[in-house]
């Protein structure tokens, strides 16, 4: 690879074109030494004069062959442009001329950081600080590698070395604000933006990063404020316009927020940010023929490969006497959600193979009789296919309300279509019978993760107080996950028990007995309200100010789930008028049942 390399420049350097000598001439520097025009390089590239820069390198080399420096530095005018593959080319050269240039092995780093090459980026970074421990700079790009291979962690610690050696490295405290709160430490990423641009109040980059914070953490007024002046401080950003959109959407301002994502594509039509993004905010207005049929790119968007079992993809072909696989993808609440569509699939198609999670087996199959049921990872070996009859077509899940919900009016209004077993409902009413307490609501109160939104969709169990603890009603805890630390702070700080349903919320197929067995369910935006709103049991919803997009941007009512109510934040981040709400019409709705 050397030779060629090697050969690659010295043709470059052999000929030089009129033009190029006439400007050296002109510009006096037919005399200049390969270090004066390495050095005038770097000032030139510092400008943003890349061609030049390009030039007087080039010149450079080809005065002395052998100066690292100058191919150091013309590969990092290759990678300020872009062209990551010519800078790696460049920095190997500039390498193999000085085996200890440690600046070399950091921008290379960089470089193969650009092509994802992200092991060959680390050994890189590794290597320059072998040769140059106290770089900040090196510390950096070494941080950059670990956060693109999700090791935020590693990389926080990495982006802390670069400010112990210099505490005036912008970019390092940017990464380390970013990387906080991509952690979920919201508190001190704010910190630290802050204490950033308080000393470089013109800093896009910061701007843009804390509006990110800002949406994550429920102020999309905040956000809209910041990437605004991101905007204004690097116009013509398209993930900046693209941001914009985004907290025009959380305030609920649809239109806008579509004209803005349609700008940014018709300038890149490709943008996966905004073409998915766009598509949610279609759904959310009621715009669902165009809405699904975005919807349909959302694989490409977020760069997720879509499974292929070898049949042909379904497109709406008549299904009579045919056979179609129906796949999962996306989380458990998504897939609940979509089987909605189920039904409507069943009458028409020959016959149906549902693969799903695993953990919903039991309830697909109970509740989609006539359909063959797989329980499966998504990841896992696909031959069981091969058992099956003969396929016609196949199609995710996600794809089928693009064929059976083109309208409000498609959304069925009948009660659920998941059932729960029988015998499971019937045995959880005799243990959750309570004398005097003929009301037995359940309760959620997280949802979420950290990359979808958890901290907007969850409250505190404390929260809850003005609705649990009305004595009246049984209340019993839905929540996944470790909760018995909550549980026990609400009875001895609060004196107000909430009812355990033992591991019931681990199971679904107990889970769906349990939320059958109960009056009213009250959840955050969870799989527990999915569920709920699967089996069509009673359900009150409690959402944020921004609300997923499968929710309708106002009104209390969503077309997936009939006997569903919503109950939304007036103002970001106020869960107290809520909790109000709905303890006023706990009191008003059931007041005979709890009075009987």
């Amino acid at each position: 690879m050397l030779r060629g390399l090697l050969a690659k420049f010295g043709r470059q350097a052999a000929a030089p074109d009129a033009k190029n000598a006439a400007r050296a001439a002109a510009d006096g520097r037919h005399d200049a030494t390969a270090a004066e025009l390495s050095a005038q390089g770097v000032r030139q590239r510092l400008r943003g004069e890349y061609a030049d820069a390009q030039r007087s390198l080039v010149r450079a080399i080809e005065l002395e062959h052998d100066c690292a420096e100058a191919h150091h530095n013309l590969g990092l005018v290759y990678l300020d442009q872009g062209h990551a593959e010519d800078a790696v080319d460049c920095l190997h050269l500039a390498i193999h001329f000085s085996p200890r240039l440690a600046p070399a092995y950091a921008s290379l780093g960089a470089a193969l950081l650009a092509l994802r090459r992200y092991e060959a980026a680390e050994a890189a970074c590794r290597q320059a600080l072998a040769l140059e421990p106290a770089s900040a700079v090196t510390w950096l790009h070494l941080g950059n590698v670990l956060k693109a291979r999700g090791e935020l962690a590693p990389a926080t610690a990495a982006y802390r070395a670069a400010l112990e050696r210099d505490a005036a490295n912008a970019d390092a405290a940017c990464q380390l604000a970013f990387v906080l709160f991509r952690l979920g430490q919201y508190a001190e990423s704010y910190q630290a933006y802050a204490m950033l641009l308080a000393g470089q109040p013109d800093f896009a980059e910061a701007h843009h990063n804390l509006g990110l914070l800002q949406l994550e953490t429920g102020y999309p007024a905040e956000a809209l404020q910041s990437f605004q002046r991101a905007l204004t401080l690097k116009p013509g950003t398209l993930e900046t316009r693209t941001c914009i959109a985004h907290a025009l959407r959380d305030l609920g301002q649809l239109d806008a927020a579509i004209q803005a994502y349609d700008a940014v594509l018709a300038q890149r039509p490709q943008f996966g940010d905004a073409v998915i993004n766009r598509c949610y905010a279609l759904l959310m207005r009621g715009d669902y023929v165009a809405g699904w049929a975005a919807y349909e790119q959302r694989f490409a968007a977020t760069e997720t490969p879509l499974r292929d079992f070898g049949v042909p993809a379904w497109r709406g072909e008549p299904l009579r006497e045919t056979c179609v696989l129906v796949f999962a993808e996306q989380g458990l609440g998504d897939e609940i959600m979509f089987a909605s569509c189920v039904p409507d699939l069943l009458a028409v198609a020959g016959h149906c193979v549902i693969e799903c999670n695993p953990r919903l087996a039991g309830l697909f199959a109970r509740s989609f009789t006539p359909a063959t049921v797989r329980g499966a990872d998504k990841n896992e070996d696909r031959d069981w296919v091969s058992a099956l009859p003969q396929l016609d077509y196949q199609t995710p899940i996600g794809s089928l309300p693009a064929h059976f919900r083109r309208a409000r009016v498609d959304f069925p209004a009948r009660g659920g279509y998941l059932m729960a077993d029988p015998a499971r409902i019937e045995g959880w009413r005799r243990i959750l019978d309570t004398p005097g307490k003929p009301v037995r609501i359940g309760i959620a109160w997280r949802g979420g993760t950290l990359r979808n939104r958890q901290l907007l969709r969850s409250t505190q169990l404390a929260d809850w107080i003005p609705v649990i603890g009305q004595r009246e009603f049984e209340f019993v805890s839905l929540q996944y996950g470790d909760c018995k630390a909550e549980l026990l702070e609400l009875r001895d700080r609060h004196h107000v028990a909430v009812r355990e349903a033992g591991d019931a919320a681990s199971n679904l197929d107990e889970l769906a007995a349990v939320i059958s067995a109960l009056d009213l369910v009250i959840s955050v935006d969870n799989t527990v309200a999915h569920l709920a709103g699967a089996l069509g049991q009673p359900l009150w919803v409690l959402l944020p100010f921004s609300a997923e997009w499968r929710y309708p941007h106002s009104g209390n009512a969503t077309p997936w789930y009939p006997s569903a109510r919503l109950f939304r934040q007036v103002q970001p981040r106020d869960w107290i008028p809520v909790m109000q709400q709905v303890a006023h019409s706990l009191r008003t709705d059931f007041a005979a049942c709890s009075t009987a």
